[in-house]
């Protein structure tokens, strides 16, 4: 009697496998079915992922076709500089086909229009695969973009001062040998330039007496020198190629026989690694300024010439007998105290941002600091400056068709 209650629940119990069987049959049947669809579906959504990383690939083809047309202006099929209206196939209304192996991947249409600045060209290019006509199916994707070339500043004269300028000692500053981008003048000052000692300044003006009020123009409007300065945006775009190419610095930094400078854009960053006055006029401490004392035989290249371009997110001092080809660019200002053979052909540009104290040539009455106007070097570096077009950081954008 004890194991009744047991015995009862037991033959209770009887007969529940079937509806649990029947139940796992259900669930396993409803998955099955599940799957089946997925898997029956799978080849469609893998196909239209194929698809859409085509007609990418083929967008991206048209970009890198605009690339190469604004590389190349000379060419049959480049593009001119400047442009002023778009050909085909570069109108945004010429599909242009991509093959492989001889068989037709996509299409691409592309369309390249000026940008904001004389520097920059928009680039909308759309990819189609298979082709871009017809009922069938096709998938298509759009790249947005803009391409920039470094901008030339294409400095008035070799000496180009927001401030006020010192010349003296045995300095020379001379513009007459050169006149492949203009005639250009010996210097141009925001404030007077003062001209003491054996200092000569040289315009090509037609004579060859110097020190004239064409040789050295001075008291110039503030905004005239606007044309001839970097924004924000290009000094970050200058800076990305320094560290790109290993050649950018921050801070206090000395260039001389025991720390060389490298050819190249060589960007010397302020502390803090942000751009002077990047939010607002005089919001960056001048504590936070670079300092950049260039001395003796400082250029790495074995031939003793520095190659590039110097820009100084602060304040410039030479004192040795630097030779260089290129361009300087100061945001504050610069010393130069020249010794031996040293020279700088090219041109130097400084902005003097918080103008505590003039641009100085030759305060040593024993320096002879010489700066000779080359437009060639001040362009390109003397070949160290990439002039191609590249992709401007922060503008690639896809869109899906």
């Amino acid at each position: 009697m004890r194991f009744s209650p047991v015995r009862t629940i037991l033959r209770c119990q009887r007969g529940i496998a079937l509806p649990m069987a029947l139940m796992a049959l259900l669930i396993l049947s409803a998955l099955i079915i599940a799957f089946s669809m997925l898997a029956a579906s799978e080849p469609l959504l893998a196909n239209n992922q194929l698809q859409i990383a085509r007609a990418r690939a083929v967008a991206e083809s048209g970009l890198e076709r605009a690339i190469w047309a604004l590389n190349n202006p000379a060419d049959p099929d480049g593009i001119p500089n400047p442009l002023v209206t778009p050909a085909a196939p570069y109108s945004g209304a010429t599909a242009v086909p991509v093959l492989i192996n001889g068989a037709q991947l996509g299409v691409f249409m592309v369309s390249v229009t000026n940008g904001a600045s004389a520097n920059e060209r928009n680039v909308v290019t759309t990819g189609w695969t298979p082709t871009n006509t017809g009922n069938g199916p096709k998938a298509k994707q759009r790249i947005t973009t803009t391409v920039y070339q470094i901008r030339f500043l294409d400095p008035p004269a070799a000496l180009v001062v927001r401030g006020e300028i010192n010349a003296s000692g045995d300095s020379v500053v001379d513009s007459r040998s050169d006149t492949s981008c203009g005639p250009k003048a010996g210097t141009w000052s925001r404030g007077t330039t003062s001209i003491g000692g054996s200092a000569t300044i040289y315009s090509r003006d037609g004579n060859d007496s110097a020190n004239q009020a064409t040789d050295a123009q001075q008291s110039l409007l503030s905004s005239a020198f606007d044309p001839y300065t970097y924004t924000s945006a290009e000094l970050s775009g200058l800076k990305t190629i320094a560290k790109s190419q290993g050649t950018y610095y921050q801070g206090t930094v000395a260039f001389n026989s025991g720390n060389r400078i490298p050819n190249g854009i060589v960007y010397v960053d302020t502390v803090s690694g942000q751009n002077i006055d990047a939010n607002g006029p005089n919001t960056t401490p001048i504590s936070d300024f670079a300092s950049v004392d260039i001395g003796r035989n400082a250029p790495a290249d074995p031939s003793g010439i520095f190659s590039g371009w110097l820009v100084v997110a602060g304040s410039l001092s030479i004192s040795g007998n630097l030779k260089m080809r290129g361009m300087i660019y100061v945001l504050n200002d610069m010393t130069y105290t020249g010794i031996g053979t040293g020279q700088i052909d090219g041109a130097v540009l400084t902005q003097n941002t918080r103008d505590i104290s003039s641009t100085t040539i030759d305060t040593n009455t024993g320096g002879n600091a010489a700066i000779y106007y080359n437009c060639g070097y001040a362009r390109t570096g003397n070949g160290q400056v990439p002039q191609t077009w590249t992709i401007k950081s922060g503008t690639y954008k896809e869109v899906s068709g």
